[in-house]
């Protein structure tokens, strides 16, 4: 009995929040945004993402991000580093290619000052004789 007393009080309750739900939805939709009301949320909108667009330019600005880099690897290269192949004697005469696997050899041999010192007089030599082949002067790096 008690049970179908607390059935009976669910299904009441259940029915009960159902038809007043109806009723607000009713009431609402009668009284629902005016068309004026309407325009103004969606200019608003529109505003709302055109300055969310220009704040979204103005911090991914692709010039902005190359001065951003260039200023970088202005203020964290090395004195060494130069412009590519301004330390390496050489380097004019040598393709990318070549200068970046002559670079690598330089950091692996950086630990060892006697096998960096060797890995650099023979590429000097090297490239004596390209420059000589070629009919080349080389200048002495700075």
């Amino acid at each position: 009995m008690k049970t179908r007393t607390t059935v009976s009080i669910l299904t009441a309750t259940a029915l009960a929040l159902a038809v007043s739900s109806a009723f607000a939805q009713e009431r609402q939709q009668q009284h629902g945004a005016k068309p004026q009301d309407r325009a103004q949320v969606e200019r608003g909108q529109r505003d709302f993402d055109r300055d969310r667009m220009r704040q979204r330019d103005r911090i991914h600005d692709p010039a902005q991000d190359r001065d951003r880099d260039r200023d970088q690897d202005r203020t964290h290269a090395p004195d060494a580093a130069g412009n590519g192949n301004q330390e390496i004697f050489g380097g004019e005469l040598m393709s990318a290619e070549e200068r970046n696997q002559y670079r690598e050899q330089l950091r692996l041999a950086e630990s060892d000052p006697e096998a960096k010192a060797r890995l650099m007089e023979q590429h000097r030599e090297q490239m004596q004789i390209r420059a000589k082949e070629q009919g080349v002067k080389i200048d002495e790096p700075d």
